[in-house]
Order: C-alpha cells, then sequence, then structure tokens
C-alpha cells in the first residue's frame, strides 16, 4: 500500500484496486478476522472462553466466601478477575469471524474503532496476571519459609497497595499501545460495509516522528522484559525455592520423629507416608506451574523479536518472516489463552480442599445441604468459656495458616 500522509484515502485507493475490484463485494474478505486467527476464533477460542470464565467465576465463589478470606487468596482472586477481563477484551475478535456480526456495518464500526482501546487493555490484564502470579509465588514463599515473621510484616493493606501497584504499572507499561498502529478507514460496497485496514507507525515515518517508533520499541522491549522474562525467573526461582524448604521441613520432622521413637508405629508410618505423598503433590503441582507459564508465555515474545531482528535480515528473509507472522499469531494466542485457562486449574481447582468447599457452596445455594441451616442457631448457646477456647483455637491457627496456606490448596 502507498502511503501519502492521508491514511483514509491510502487504505481506499488500495482497498478499491487490491479487494472490492469495481465496486464488487467478495464474501471472503467480509470477515473481520481472516486466516489462522479466523479458525481460532471460531473453533479454539470458544472452548478457552467457556472454561477460563466459568472456572475463574468458580474460583471466587469459593476465594471470596467468608472461611477463605487471607492475603495469597485475595491475590487470586485478583488473578481470576484479571484472567475473565482479559477474555472479555477478546469477546469482540470472537464475535467478528460469524456472518451474523461482521455484515452488520454497526458492529463493523465499533470493532474497528474499540481495537486500540481492546488490544491495550488486554496487554494490561495479560500484564497483571503475569506479575500476580509472581506475587502469589512470593506471599507462598514467605508463608512457607518464615510464617510467624510474615504473619507480622504482612497486612490486608499491603494487598491493596501492592494491587494499586500492579494496577498502574500495567496501565503505564502497556500504554504505548494506543499509538502502535494506526487505522485507516474506508466506506465500500456502495456505502453499506466499513473497511479498514491497520498500519504500523514505522510505515508511516515520513508522516510522523522517527522518535515515536524508537519510543514504541523501547517500551516493547521493557514490556517483555518486565512482563515475561522477569516474572518467568522469579517464578522458578521461587517456587523451586518452595520445593527446597518443604522437603528440608519434611526431612527434619522424619528425622525428630525417629529420634524420639525406638519403635515406630502404625501412626508415625502413616504420618510418614502421607507426608512424602504430600510432598510429591507439591512437587508436581510446582513444576506444572513452572512449566505452564514458561510454555504458554515464552512464545508469545516470539514475534516481537523477529521484528526487533528484522533490520539485519536479507530481503528474502523479511518476506518469509512477513509471510509466517499471520500462521504465527494462532499459535502464540492459543499457547498465551490456554496459560490463563490453566491459571485456575493450577492455583485453585488441583487442591482436594478447594474442591471440597466449591461443592460444599454449590450445595449450600441449591438447597441440598441443609446442615448449616440446621446449627446455624447454634451459636447463640455456646458458653463462654467455649468462647474463649475457640479464640484460643484461632490464634493459634492464625500462625499456622500463613505456613500451610500453599500446602492446603495442593491437598
Amino acid at each position: 500500500m502507498i502511503i501519502t500522509g492521508d491514511l483514509d484515502y491510502d487504505v481506499r485507493v488500495w482497498a478499491a484496486k487490491n479487494i472490492f475490484i469495481n465496486g464488487s463485494c467478495p464474501e471472503v474478505y467480509k470477515p473481520l478476522i481472516v486466516g489462522g486467527m479466523n479458525t481460532f476464533y471460531m473453533y479454539v477460542f470458544p472452548v478457552q472462553f467457556f472454561l477460563g470464565v466459568i472456572g475463574n467465576a468458580l474460583n471466587l465463589c469459593v476465594l471470596l466466601s467468608r472461611h477463605m478470606r487471607s492475603e495469597a487468596n485475595y491475590l487470586l482472586s485478583a488473578l481470576a478477575i484479571a484472567d475473565i477481563l482479559l477474555f472479555l477484551t477478546m469477546l469482540p475478535s470472537a464475535l467478528g469471524v460469524w456472518p451474523s456480526f461482521y455484515t452488520n456495518d454497526f458492529f463493523r464500526r465499533f470493532f474497528y474503532h474499540s481495537h486500540t482501546m481492546r488490544h491495550w487493555f488486554s496487554n494490561v490484564f495479560s500484564c497483571m496476571t503475569s506479575w500476580l502470579i509472581l506475587a502469589v509465588s512470593v506471599e507462598r514463599y514467605l508463608g512457607i519459609s518464615s510464617p510467624m515473621h510474615t504473619r507480622c510484616e504482612w497486612r490486608n493493606s499491603r494487598v491493596c497497595y501492592l494491587m494499586i501497584v500492579v494496577i498502574v504499572g500495567s496501565l503505564s507499561l502497556t500504554a504505548f499501545h494506543h499509538f502502535e498502529y494506526k487505522y485507516g478507514y474506508a466506506t465500500m460496497c456502495n456505502g453499506t460495509l466499513t473497511y479498514a485496514k491497520l498500519v504500523p507507525i514505522e510505515r508511516l515515518v515520513p508522516y510522523i516522528s522517527s522518535l515515536q517508533v524508537r519510543v514504541v520499541t523501547v517500551l516493547k522491549t521493557l514490556q517483555i522484559i518486565l512482563v515475561v522474562i522477569f516474572p518467568l525467573i522469579g517464578i522458578v526461582v521461587l517456587n523451586l525455592r518452595i520445593i527446597l524448604v518443604l522437603r528440608r521441613s519434611s526431612v527434619l520432622v522424619t528425622r525428630s520423629t525417629k529420634s524420639s521413637t525406638d519403635d515406630p508405629n502404625d501412626d508415625f508410618l502413616r504420618d510418614t507416608d502421607s507426608r512424602q505423598k504430600r510432598d510429591r503433590k507439591v512437587t508436581i503441582t510446582v513444576l506444572a506451574i513452572i512449566a505452564c507459564f514458561f510454555l504458554t508465555h515464552t512464545p508469545s515474545t516470539v514475534p516481537f523479536i523477529l521484528e526487533l531482528i528484522s533490520p539485519i535480515m536479507t530481503p528474502p528473509q523479511r518476506e518469509y518472516i512477513r509471510r509466517l507472522m499471520p500462521e504465527l499469531g494462532p499459535i502464540v494466542h492459543g499457547w498465551l489463552l490456554t496459560g490463563k485457562v490453566m491459571n485456575f486449574v493450577l492455583f485453585c481447582m488441583s487442591s482436594v480442599y478447594f474442591r471440597r468447599r466449591l461443592r460444599a457452596i454449590i450445595r449450600s445455594r441449591c438447597g441440598f445441604d441443609t446442615r448449616l441451616k440446621k446449627t446455624s442457631g447454634m451459636s447463640s448457646g455456646y458458653s463462654a468459656r467455649w468462647q474463649a477456647v475457640r479464640m484460643n483455637t484461632l490464634i493459634y491457627r492464625e500462625s499456622a495458616v500463613r505456613q500451610s496456606s500453599y500446602v492446603t490448596q495442593l491437598e
């Protein structure tokens, strides 16, 4: 496409020569999403959307319930909300592959004019999920390595401050997506169809400042480092440290029990076997978290790396990359969204306790479980002694929750 400075005019001329020839309206060019992305949004995304939205909504029902409120669960709740919002920002693109939507000119205008905002918000929520996964890993590591210290240091207010930093940082870091591309609009098919073409700003350099292109390149690099590379390193290191701390604790407990018990009884053997099973489950889940984040987020850096090294490529290589990018997009998007879907599985649904709590909430909401209703009136008959015992138990439980917050969600 020849760029003259008037992008709307350039797009209209290009579309009239290459797509809508002699005023024709070929059906193949009417869908808003074409190529491999069309197939992805038509067949793969609906499954991911259903699992991601419904699964994270179920997570929120449990995490925000009365007896599940803790610092780690607040972070997991924010992670679930960010994943849901990410899927919602991609919903217009998924709708754009169906005839009832892409033949509606009002929807087409909404799709084109909201593209920049939707693209920005999708990057914001993706950035938030990466940092929240890192924050959950930090909180769990602190809770296991030094439970009493972190109980005194970590407060709900700090979670709020952390959330403010994550939100503001994500909005600021991804703000360059507002001017990363420019749209040229044209009205075709005798004024019945709005058509638009996305043009990278580097192709508009004679008509815009080259400084703007350099700023976008720098901010893209910064986003890759802070959203993918830095969280990946932190998640790997912290989760491996969690495994080491739990195994060291298991060894110390086993040695202490053996030294105080000359003849191991059945209770000791059962406790040892239970601890070994728990450690294996922790190891598998933690390694799954590491592998999932690495496999689903690392490919998202490939298109940018190819774009970054394109100036040093030969013309045939650049042409090959240009043809490869439309096929690479569905793979990158598919893997990244698969990672978002797996968040609620790895962090919540993998826990037996979490699933048991979810079943109890569902049964209670549906009226199948009336045990809570039958015993709800007993609290008024508690004696003062029982209340004191209960408060004392809660004090000890609070110190134990911090160390077991990670393990509890895995058992």
